[in-house]
């Protein structure tokens, strides 16, 4: 057990079970132990033998000399959890002390132990905490060099320590709207002596003198801020260019955008984002801004819940002046290049080293495409990798070239369904295929709802054959099947339902549902859907949609493979459904024996 394990089971015996909670008594102790030396500290804290926390703290501030350190001991002593009685604070006291002060306060983070509860602290959990994410953040500040960096939002500055501590910085600027945090990384400033201003200024207060430049901005902002219009007026007044500021755009593009205003000619801005910024309609104006005036070096996706405690989708896009006329922008799929713990994903210096390699290679791959400005104009500015995936596609063609119809299905709304459910016993040729009967083994449910036609040749026109291909129009994930008809009905496809009929002299229908389940079809399926929590695809979209088209005799060879597993999947459903039912049934049939 580590001595922040030891200290934290002394909180939980006071109900206290967040990290963050002792990681603050912690850097309290540190720094007043600093302040007033070990041996000092500790004598007065044992001196003190009433229950008197007002008492030691006065005591310990009147003995320091100059008004800043009374300051700081007067913040450290905040910090200290208000719950600890005499006995306890003595002995957190006792342990904090035996171990190097200055290194505590200097590179701990309050917000390190990902693995322990934050409680009220995940609300804000600062993104320049995140040590993974700083590294890498690091790594591409690395790759151009410079001695001066700005951090907005520092938050209690971890990441302007650590540039500091592996010196790849000289000169550091922080800003943080969270006063505490502020304060916390005016502590360490002092006691670290390292060239690092700390400012606390409102959410589009930069805390940046506006004639100074850096060589590097990292915005680690949080990734949901809203705010009104005329918040953002002064900054964006500051700006040397002129930028249209038409609606309320996402907060973290506006900061990025005054980041530019902030570097040098040969800086570079690195800037963590919720991934919905690449590709909304609210922000479109802004992206075309950033790439008609080729800003954009690099847009790197992360993988889903590398920031603790949330799930939400997040990137990295990197930006810089004096790119070259006509570069590309680098695109890059880092959604799964992490490592997996219990409760929360991390980058390992392997899977860095992997997306920086990405990031600085010319070569086109599953993971990384260089995308020229023209193109990523013509598609309204959308910067998610998944709509240029097509240059890794080999012999691509477009979906509609080997298909004879796409359709949507049926608009039933619930009166409707109603009045076409049969009556009990009633005989009826048709049944209606929903979104639950799209089984994630890739094949349709046998046990459709039946439903009756009063007008034939109105249903007719959604009815599936054998061999279409259904996929989800909308719904919170893609789900789709391939369609396998028994001839015993006719199944009719609902409205949030799209059938792709491929023409089998063209394509094998089974190798295009081969190829929609690999990863180039996802990336494919990626780049025609629209929106983040509701996934929509339009038939037009899926006849534009690249496939791979593959000589016959590899399209016959993947196809048979396909539907030999798929046979397989069947078979293994249909004994899980016995063995499921059956375990419902054996404590009761086992007590009549």
């Amino acid at each position: 057990m580590n001595f922040r394990e030891e200290i934290q089971n002394i909180l939980k015996t006071k109900g206290i079970s967040t990290s963050v909670e002792a990681n603050k008594t912690i850097f309290g102790i540190a720094t007043i132990g600093l302040l007033m030396g070990k041996d000092e500290f500790q004598t007065l804290a044992h001196s003190i033998i009433v229950d008197d926390r007002k008492r030691l703290r006065n005591r310990a501030v009147s003995s320091l000399t100059t008004t800043k350190e009374r300051d700081m001991a007067w913040t450290a002593f905040e910090l200290l959890s208000p719950s600890l009685n005499r006995n306890e604070l003595i002995q957190i006291i006792d342990i904090v002390l035996k171990f190097d002060l200055e290194h505590i306060v200097t590179e701990l983070s309050l917000f390190d132990d990902v693995s322990a509860k934050l409680g009220e602290y995940k609300s804000y959990y600062p993104v320049s905490s995140v040590k993974w994410i700083n590294q890498l953040v690091a790594g591409i500040f690395k790759l151009y060099g410079g001695k001066t960096l700005y951090n907005n939002d520092c938050g209690t500055g971890d990441f302007i320590m650590d540039m500091l501590n592996q010196n790849l910085v000289h000169r550091a600027i922080g800003n943080t709207y969270n006063y505490e945090d502020f304060q916390i990384a005016e502590i360490r400033q002092a006691i670290s002596k390292r060239d690092f201003k700390i400012t606390n200024e409102k959410w589009f207060a930069t805390g940046i003198l506006e004639d100074e430049k850096v060589d590097m901005v990292y915005c680690s902002y949080p990734l949901i801020y809203k705010y009104e219009k005329e918040d953002a007026l002064n900054m964006i007044d500051s700006w040397k260019f002129n930028f249209p500021f038409n609606k309320r755009y996402s907060a973290n593009l506006l900061w990025m955008i005054d980041a530019l205003n902030h570097i040098k000619p040969d800086g570079v801005v690195v800037a963590f984002v919720a991934s919905g910024v690449l590709f909304n309609g609210i922000d479109e104006e802004v992206r075309k801004f950033l790439v008609t005036n080729n800003y954009i070096d690099a847009i790197i996706t992360l993988p889903n819940g590398i920031l603790p405690y949330t799930g939400a989708s997040t990137s990295l896009i990197i930006l810089r002046k004096n790119r070259e006329k006509n570069k590309p922008v680098r695109m890059i799929d880092a959604s799964e290049i992490c490592t997996e713990h219990r409760r929360y994903r991390y980058f390992t210096d392997r899977d860095i080293a992997e997306i920086i390699n990405l990031y600085i290679s010319n070569e086109n791959t599953e993971k990384s495409v260089d995308v020229s400005l023209d193109e990523i104009l013509m598609n309204n500015a959308y910067l998610g990798m998944n709509r240029y995936c097509t240059h890794t596609i080999d012999n691509a063609v477009d979906l509609d070239t080997v298909t004879d119809l796409i359709f949507r299905g049926y608009q039933l709304n619930a009166k409707e369904l109603d009045n076409l459910t049969p009556d009990e016993g009633e005989e009826t040729e048709y049944r209606i295929i929903n979104i639950s009967d799209i089984l994630p083994e890739g094949f349709v449910s046998k046990d459709l709802k039946p439903i009756k036609a009063d007008d034939k040749k109105k249903y007719d026109k959604f009815v599936v054959e054998d061999g279409d291909i259904i996929i989800t129009a909308k719904n919170t994930t893609i789900k789709s099947a391939i369609y396998r008809s028994n001839g015993d009905y006719k199944a009719i496809l609902s409205g949030n339902l799209i059938a792709i009929r491929v023409n089998q002299k063209k394509i094998n229908p089974y190798y295009l549902k081969a190829f929609i389940d690999s990863k180039k079809g996802e990336m494919a399926i990626k780049s025609i859907q629209t929106g983040t929590s509701i996934i929509s695809i339009n038939a037009n979209s899926l006849r534009d949609m690249k496939i791979s088209l593959l000589p016959e005799t590899e399209q016959e060879d993947i196809g048979n493979e396909y539907k030999k597993n798929l046979e397989l999947l069947v078979e293994l459903r249909k004994k899980y459904k016995v063995a499921a039912n059956y375990s419902s049934q054996i404590f009761d049939s086992n007590r009549s024996k």
